[in-house]
């Protein structure tokens, strides 16, 4: 399960009783499908544009793109045998042939229309632009499933590419044919202008304006007016600054708008293709009479949600103030930056399913983000056949939301994962977006006598010696959900980056590295999703509770203690890191041997990516997304390969 693991007993995931449980063997599943899937993607990309200058300073241009693809996917399940711990003899893993196909069409279209007037008046420069443009883009996807037939004469579908179709002769069964498609559409119509000024190329003054419509929006908002406006001061430019001969560049800027955004999502993520037009759910029941008053119950179709009839496009209110600068005859370049954004009218969906209502979809709230940003770079020639580059950037970010809708119960938007709903991030007024949620660890039960003296925890489910013990958060000597708090944020103090590049005449090695601080990711694994049956075990629960103080953090193993499955600190890790994110030693031939062998360039080089990550969590990997209210859990996925190239470049 995670980067070090023990078998703790002789039982396996190969059993087929624990296959048709959902615990599986990844293993033996690469081993027999990992060449069983067929896809193929046709993919066109292009555009068209015309130019025409006229009147001297005016420019117009039409631009027409189009990217289409079409993917198609074929995917064979085959027979194929396991050993069986229980009986000592093979067995059926995979009993049942299986064709899956899939195909998706991507249809993208955007037109842009673009007038430009240029023109200097002495010291002064001005650039006006108009402008229309749209975008288009299309999703179609059908799918199918087709099953070998079923009784004594029936044949499994051959494992041969030929037959890998849902219509395969004699072999599949229709009745377990299936069939579904879907597909979504949207589309925005902006027209926009902006005007650039400078004078004396050293005051700059920029300011832009745009009025877009979504089909994502209800009519009578769809259109949203959206700005911005910028100034810089180019300092070394002034007189004040001749006498100098450290600083070669200097620029003071800042600016100040209003941009928008027209997604929305699903508590799962997945995003909403037509958010004021709700798709519609099964699960419901109507209740008619007969001609004879006896009541008739049939089944219903109903709204997935109620959108907001006033819903309307999201709005960030942005304000940023920075510093370019070149210094060192130009050896050194530095910006720096500090930013504010506040979204506001979030689209949020809610869910009101536990109160008995109908879910909503409404501008909910606000969200506030700032921080700076920092990058500086510094290039030195050693010597005449050595040069060397060292950048580096870092990002400090915090966020805080500022208000939830009143329509949001209880104020707080709650998003659990698991089967209980024992993961949970929560977005509450005050605190960092999507911060996770549940109870904290204050030890393990060692006796019976302990669990006397402990508050009680009866309502969370039967515990014993062993079990977590909770913190009792609210003092009101129990132990319930109103002991949960906040446990961790998943959003990183800062994240940084930097890079080496050393060139030695024609040799050069170049390192890329990355990382973050500050974090927290949630591990779901080993922890919330019945850890402890019989298969292997991760490496930490060598250390488990298996007898009075023999362990006061990992719980002992247990499927039945379900009272261990309640989301807590227990789950909560470090997500900070460090990446050697790419290693790449190249050689460039000399220019001598290219003249002989009539080339412009030829170049041999080996690379490496995500060489090495230091981490703290148990997972595969530290980084884990999500969505815009959910993100950060590690769910025993995420493995980064690691990636090893070399190659040659030919230049003719």
């Amino acid at each position: 399960i995670g980067t070090d693991s023990v078998n703790l007993n002789v039982y396996s995931a190969l059993d087929v009783g624990l296959q048709s449980s959902g615990v599986v063997n990844p293993l033996l599943q690469v081993e027999n499908e990992w060449d069983k899937l067929i896809s193929i993607e046709y993919r066109s990309v292009g555009s068209v544009y015309g130019e025409i200058n006229f009147l001297k300073h005016f420019n117009f241009r039409s631009t027409l793109y189009a990217d289409i693809s079409n993917v198609n996917r074929r995917k064979f399940t085959p027979l194929y045998y396991a050993y069986n711990p229980r009986t000592g003899i093979p067995s059926l893993y995979s009993q049942t042939t299986a064709i899956e196909e899939d195909d998706q069409t991507y249809r993208k279209f955007q037109q842009d229309h673009i007038l430009n007037y240029k023109k200097n008046f002495g010291d002064h420069s001005l650039t006006l632009t108009g402008g229309f443009t749209t975008y288009y883009f299309g999703n179609f996807n059908r799918s199918g499933r087709a099953s070998q037939a079923t009784g004594p004469t029936a044949l499994p579908i051959p494992d041969d590419p030929r037959l890998w179709y849902l219509s395969n002769g004699v072999f599949n069964d229709p009745a377990k044919s299936t069939a579904s498609s879907s597909q979504s559409e949207n589309s925005t119509v902006s027209l926009l202008a902006r005007g650039l000024y400078n004078y004396k190329g050293k005051y700059f003054l920029n300011a832009s304006f745009r009025n877009d419509a979504s089909s994502r929006i209800p009519t009578k908002n769809r259109n949203q007016k959206f700005w911005a406006v910028g100034g810089a001061w180019e300092l070394t430019k002034e007189t004040f600054m001749d006498n100098q001969h450290i600083i070669n560049f200097l620029k003071l800027k800042g600016s100040v708008g209003r941009l928008g955004n027209q997604s929305a999502f699903r508590p799962d993520g997945k995003p909403l293709d037509y958010p004021f037009y709700p798709n519609l759910r099964t699960g419901s029941a109507a209740v008619f009479t007969d001609t004879t008053g006896s009541a008739i119950i049939y089944n219903a179709a109903d709204i997935d949600y109620i959108p907001s009839p006033d819903l309307r496009w999201e709005t960030v209110n942005a304000q940023e103030v920075g510093v370019e600068l070149s210094a060192f005859q130009n050896r050194l370049h530095f910006e720096g930056s500090y930013f504010v954004k506040t979204t506001n009218n979030l689209m949020t969906y809610i869910d009101r399913g536990s109160l008995g209502l109908k879910n909503k979809l409404v501008n909910g709230g606000s969200i506030k983000n700032w921080g700076e940003e920092f990058s500086a770079t510094w290039n030195q020639r050693v010597t005449k056949d050595f040069n060397v580059d060292v950048s580096g950037n870092i990002t400090f970010l915090k966020n805080k939301v500022l208000s939830l809708s009143d329509e949001i119960p209880t104020g707080i938007f709650s998003r659990s994962f698991q089967n209980n709903g024992s993961a949970e991030s929560r977005t509450t007024a005050g605190y960092p977006i999507g911060s996770f949620y549940g109870y904290v660890v204050d030890g393990i039960y060692q006796t019976q006598t302990d669990i006397l003296r402990s508050p009680n925890a009866a309502s969370l489910g039967a515990y014993r010696p062993g079990d977590f013990k909770f913190k009792d958060i609210n003092g009101d000597g129990e132990i319930t959900a109103a002991d949960r708090t906040f446990i961790g944020n998943p959003t990183p103090k800062f994240t940084y980056g930097g890079a080496v590049n050393l060139i030695y005449k024609g040799f050069n090695l170049a390192l890329d590295v990355n990382g973050v601080y500050g974090n927290q990711v949630f591990r779901t694994w080993g922890s919330l999703e019945s850890p402890f049956q019989r298969v292997n075990y991760s490496g930490d629960k060598i250390n488990r509770w298996h007898g009075a103080g023999t362990s006061n953090w990992v719980p002992l193993i247990s499927q039945g203690d379900r009272f261990n499955y309640n989301g807590s600190t227990y789950n909560i890790e470090d997500g900070s890191y460090f990446r050697i994110r790419n290693l790449q030693l190249g050689y460039n031939f000399d220019h001598s041997l290219m003249t002989r062998l009539k080339l412009t360039q030829l170049r041999l080089y080996a690379n490496v990516q995500n060489l090495k990550t230091f981490k703290n969590n148990f997972g595969y990997t530290p980084e884990f997304g999500g969505d815009a209210t959910a993100f950060g859990y590690d769910n025993a996925g995420g493995a980064i390969p690691r990636i090893v190239t070399f190659g040659i470049n030919v230049t003719l």
